[in-house]
């Protein structure tokens, strides 16, 4: 397992010193909003010589009232994602990616939000707004759709008025949107792109669910 973290730890030391190294030395910056207008605000310094890396969201907008805020593990696994996208080889995900990396969130914002916060919409929605930042401030490609385009249905509960819950079933799904181009290709529609990409219910599960009601 150390030689797995370390390798990982590499891998991504490696990375942080060509991009350095493409882009001259200057640091990286990158602004996306959400629909609210709420900005994530991304500024990447890396020290070639130690091949570690700040990743810097300050001026990030601060928490909101409604549910896009996002617990600071979301941020974190974005960035550990494009990370392991951007190096050429295929590594092992695990916290070894991490070790050269400083992430710095304010407090207060909707990258930190206090623990009343409402955060459901933090994991499907600005979770790919992250990852859009990240991708652009490494000029690596085109935002996505930046959603995940939830859909969830299903029967069952307690219905109103009523003691006894009712056995049911619930389905839910993501819907494939744009994923943006970058060097060497172009976008595509109906595709799943980076979080969204989830497994499949088996037709014979909806079935069975539907012959038990």
């Amino acid at each position: 397992m150390h030689a797995i973290q370390d390798n990982a730890e590499r891998s991504v030391r490696n990375l942080l010193r060509r991009v350095n190294e493409r882009f001259q030395g200057k640091n990286l910056s990158a602004v996306d909003f959400m629909d609210d207008g709420s900005p994530i605000r991304l500024k990447i310094d890396i020290d070639p010589e130690k091949g570690e890396g700040v990743f810097d969201f300050t001026g990030t907008g601060p928490q909101v009232y409604g549910n896009i805020n996002a617990p600071e593990a979301v941020t974190f696994s974005a960035i550990i994602y494009v990370l392991r996208c951007l190096i050429e080889d295929d590594i092992p995900l695990n916290q070894g990616c991490l070790k050269p990396i400083t992430i710095k969130i304010p407090k207060g914002s909707f990258l930190s939000p206090s623990d009343g916060a409402a955060v459901v919409g933090g994991n499907v929605l600005t979770s790919q707004r992250v990852t859009d930042v990240l991708l652009k401030a490494f000029e690596a490609c085109a935002a996505s759709q930046g959603d995940c385009n939830n859909l969830t249905f299903g029967i069952g509960g307690k219905p109103e008025g009523q003691d006894k819950q009712v056995e049911g079933w619930g389905y839910y799904e993501t819907i494939a949107g744009g994923a943006g181009a970058g060097p060497g290709w172009v976008g595509a529609s109906g595709v799943h792109t980076h979080m969204t990409n989830t497994r499949i219910t088996d037709g014979e599960s909806i079935r069975l669910s539907m012959l038990r009601d």
